[in-house]
């Protein structure tokens, strides 16, 4: 398995020349610029972009970003708003790398970016499920990175992963290490073809000669691995709204951690109905959405419920699962100052502008999007604004 590894007069010029290609090639990301702040600021703005990127994409992530830090510039900002607390770190991001490797990972990266271009310069063709093969991953990042510029190391190999050894369209022409690419030597479409990246035997970590395509060349690495098949399912979701004020207002849950959107705010889910519009079928929702909440919120509800209505359907697809949701919506009569007795927090109600801001999955935006401009009609304003809450 001798060049799935580094050779020592390899690992100082491919990260010389990681580092060139990133100082010129590098995007311009909010997160980046933080040499005007203080050390701080700048832990705390990388910090918050890693977490978010772990869920998504850079071009998502950015308008996010964008409002998260208007909101909370500042990791005090933050502790202020949140409703749990850890004060041992005073709210100042440590200084010593003994203490800040409690609190982040170590100092090699390795997402879905970085093992690709791992995969590629070292053909790596094992299943990136198995141990074996994310420990070799792990050990070739901790030999590239360098102790004067870790971060920046680090963030090379994410963005030549991101913007030029891509998954589908890898422009190797543009690729600053491609003088040390295995995968790249092995293509038979290239002029620099040689035999010092195969091994005399296969070892676990080489892509199997069956599973080569010439036609793919580097995008042979890494291997593709079958995906588990999706399973369907299908649930069913009550919006209910109040008015107060002439505005709309939008009851929301937060769920448990061991469902799925766990700590994110949901739409009511009831127990399976026939996903009808007839009166048998209103009845039937209505009914289960007053026991939802008084199993779920411990609540009586002491106003009325109108309007119930069958308001249509969307997808979603989950990583395993494909979701249909089929949506209702039914009016709240506040005559109990209910809003009041329901905001908690794990329990809110929401206006439109809050649905934007708040901790809610692309999922639910596609659930309220279904019902929004009839649950806008019953405002009874002529002059109505119809707010369609953008999905990913």
């Amino acid at each position: 398995m001798s060049h799935h590894r580094f050779a020592p007069n390899e690992i100082l010029p491919v990260r010389h020349a990681l580092l060139s290609w990133y100082d010129v090639n590098k995007r311009k990301l909010p997160w980046r610029d933080w040499f005007d702040a203080d050390q701080n600021v700048a832990a705390y703005r990388v910090l918050v972009s890693e977490l978010m990127l772990q869920q998504t994409t850079v071009t998502t992530v950015l308008r996010y970003y964008d409002n998260w830090m208007k909101l909370w510039p500042t990791i005090e900002s933050l502790a202020n708003a949140v409703e749990e607390i850890v004060n041992d770190m005073n709210g100042i991001f440590p200084a010593d790398v003994n203490e800040m490797i409690k609190l982040l990972p170590p100092n090699p990266v390795l997402d879905g970016n970085v093992m690709r271009v791992l995969c590629r310069l070292r053909a790596v063709g094992g299943d990136l499920k198995k141990k074996s093969t994310t420990d070799l991953l792990w050990s070739l990042a901790t030999d590239l990175v360098c102790t004067q510029r870790p971060g920046d190391l680090n963030q090379s190999l994410i963005e030549l992963g991101a913007t030029v050894c891509t998954p589908s369209n890898p422009k190797c022409d543009s690729c600053p290490v491609q003088n040390f690419c295995c995968a790249y030597k092995q293509d038979d479409s290239n002029d620099s073809r040689k035999d010092d990246c195969k091994d005399i035997e296969e070892c676990d970590l080489c892509l199997k000669s069956s599973y080569y395509v010439v036609s793919r060349g580097v995008k042979n690495y890494p291997r593709k691995t079958s995906k588990p098949k999706q399973r369907n399912e299908t649930s069913y979701m009550v919006i209910l709204y109040t008015i107060k004020n002439d505005k709309l207002y939008y009851f929301m849950l937060k769920q448990k951690q061991t469902r799925l959107l766990s700590g994110l705010w949901t739409f009511l889910e009831i127990d399976g109905c026939d996903g009808a519009n007839s009166k048998k079928s209103k009845i039937d929702v209505l009914e289960k959405t007053r026991i939802v909440l008084a199993t779920t919120m411990d609540l009586n509800m002491n106003g009325t419920i109108t309007d119930i209505k069958l308001a249509g359907q969307c997808r979603h697809l989950f990583s395993h699962i494909d979701k249909k949701y089929v949506v209702y919506h039914g009016r709240y009569d506040d005559n109990m100052n209910f809003i009041e007795q329901t905001t908690t927090a794990n329990s809110r109600w929401f206006d439109e502008e809050q649905l934007r801001t708040e901790a809610i999955s692309t999922a639910m935006k596609k659930v309220f999007n279904v019902a929004v401009n009839e649950m806008n009609l019953k405002t009874d304003k002529k002059n109505v604004s119809y707010i369609i809450i953008m999905e990913k």
